[in-house]
C-alpha cells in the first residue's frame, strides 16, 4: 500500500509488476489493463441532514464541517488545484493523513468528506456512509486503474492476478454502489 505516486514509481523501478492506482495519468511506459470511473463527490453518515440527496454542490457541502486527507493523496490536489476556496474556514475542517480517521469523522454525523466511492466501499456496503455525487459543472471523476510497465511483457501469473484484482475492484465497487446512495 503506497500513495499513486509512489506505486507508479515502484512499477516503473521495477519493485513491483503491477498496480492499482487512483488517477494515473497517461503515459507512454505504462500500460493501463482495466480502468473505472469515480465520481467526485463525499459520504457522510446515513443520519446527516444531507444524507437524503441525491447530489450535493459544493456550496452545500462547505456549510458543514469537512473532514479532509492530507495533500499526499490526488484528491487533495485536485480540490485544492479546483476548489481551494472550500478550505478557508479552517476551524470547519480536519486534515489528516488517515483515510480511516476521515471516514470515523464522517460516520459521526458531524463530519462530511470527500473521497471515493471505492475509498469508502465497506462503510457504503455496511450502510454506515453514504456517497453523494457533486452535481458542481466542472466536478471530475477520480479513476482507479490496474496497470503494468509497458516496457515490460507480464508473466502468466502476473495476467492471472491482475485478472483477480480487477474482479476484487470491480465487484467492490459494484457492491459499494448498490448500497451506498440513497
Amino acid at each position: 500500500i503506497a500513495s499513486p505516486d509512489d506505486g507508479l514509481t515502484e512499477l516503473l523501478s521495477g519493485n513491483a509488476d503491477l498496480v492499482a492506482a487512483f488517477n494515473l495519468s497517461p503515459r507512454r511506459d505504462v500500460h493501463i489493463l482495466w480502468g473505472a470511473d469515480l465520481p467526485f463527490g463525499c459520504v457522510m453518515a446515513p443520519g446527516h441532514q444531507l444524507s437524503g440527496a441525491k447530489t450535493i454542490s459544493l456550496q452545500e457541502a462547505v456549510a458543514f464541517p469537512i473532514a479532509l486527507q492530507s495533500k499526499a493523496l490526488p484528491i487533495r490536489r485536485y480540490l485544492d488545484a479546483r476548489y481551494g476556496w472550500l478550505f478557508s474556514d479552517t476551524e470547519k475542517t480536519v486534515v489528516t493523513n488517515s483515510l480511516q480517521l476521515v471516514k470515523t469523522l464522517a460516520r459521526s454525523g458531524r463530519y462530511i468528506a470527500f473521497t471515493s466511492e471505492l475509498d469508502a466501499a465497506p462503510e457504503l456496503t455496511e450502510g454506515s456512509l453514504v456517497f453523494l455525487p457533486v452535481r458542481d459543472k466542472g466536478a471530475e471523476p477520480q479513476t482507479v486503474s490496474v496497470a503494468i510497465d509497458a516496457r515490460k511483457p507480464l508473466s502468466r501469473i502476473g495476467r492471472i492476478v491482475a485478472e483477480v484484482l480487477t474482479d476484487c475492484i470491480r465487484d467492490c465497487l459494484e457492491k459499494a454502489r448498490s448500497s451506498g446512495r440513497t
